[in-house]
């Protein structure tokens, strides 16, 4: 799956796509990066000498998916954009189910601890040996419970968070009633430095639901047996208004 950036010649932001049958994808992106931003298009781009070619180069000869998202300087200091274009062909795939190595971490231990086998890992990572790096991020095979694809869950009473931009240790562990030094005792942090897109455990009896195309307040509320204004109240929401691959805290 290739993502690549471009600057446009215009001030918004625009998204190219290789057509594929039914495929939702770009439209998913300027459905979400329209929310943040002016999205003045997203199209199929084919070279006019020969339509089987994508005009630019970065997508030719790919036999799979590819997206070439362009930008200009208007928008080339927003933060949130690849956290949404992320959040968006993350869900797309549905591949929810990430790990990120940490030191002393196998492919043994991770395949033991997520209960799963080191081929599985290594057939949905394509991964050619068993070496792994610090940070390296794995797809885990998915138990196919109801709820997985959309749950970020570490183990049974932690849940992970995506940094924002303006996120603190301190604004994080307020809005989900923890503190700062339990935040970084679960993450080994050793500092409160942040990066947008970290990943953080959080210690909770909450779950965090990822919005996905066709949900409504209701309809959540009615899967996990709680009501739509007890959802609103735990995300400060003021309207019932959802964007796919929103995050929602669900007691």
């Amino acid at each position: 799956f290739v993502l690549s950036n471009k600057l446009s010649n215009n001030n918004d932001l625009e998204i190219v796509y290789p057509l594929r049958d039914n495929d939702t994808l770009a439209k998913e992106l300027y459905n979400s990066l329209s929310k943040i931003t002016n999205v003045s298009k997203y199209y199929q781009q084919r070279l006019s000498s020969n339509t089987i070619l994508d005009y630019y180069e970065i997508l030719r000869n790919y036999n799979d998916k590819a997206i070439l998202i362009k930008y200009s300087d208007a928008v080339l200091n927003n933060s949130s954009i690849s956290s949404i274009v992320y959040e968006v062909i993350n869900n797309y795939l549905n591949e929810s189910n990430i790990y990120i190595v940490k030191s002393g971490d196998s492919l043994y231990s991770i395949a033991k601890k997520f209960n799963t086998t080191v081929d599985n890992i290594k057939k949905l990572n394509n991964l050619s040996s068993n070496l792994l790096n610090i940070n390296q991020k794995l797809i885990i095979p998915s138990n196919n419970s109801n709820n997985s694809n959309n749950i970020d869950n570490n183990n049974n009473n932690n849940n992970i968070y995506i940094v924002q931009s303006g996120d603190s240790l301190y604004s994080i562990s307020k809005k989900y009633n923890t503190t700062v030094d339990e935040i970084k005792k679960l993450n080994n942090l050793s500092s409160n430095l942040l990066s947008i897109g970290q990943k953080l455990i959080l210690p909770s009896n909450n779950t965090f639901y990822t919005v996905i195309k066709g949900d409504n307040l209701y309809s959540i509320a009615k899967k996990y047996n709680t009501t739509v204004d007890e959802i609103k109240r735990l995300n400060n929401l003021t309207s019932n208004l959802l964007n796919i691959g929103q995050k929602l805290i669900i007691k």
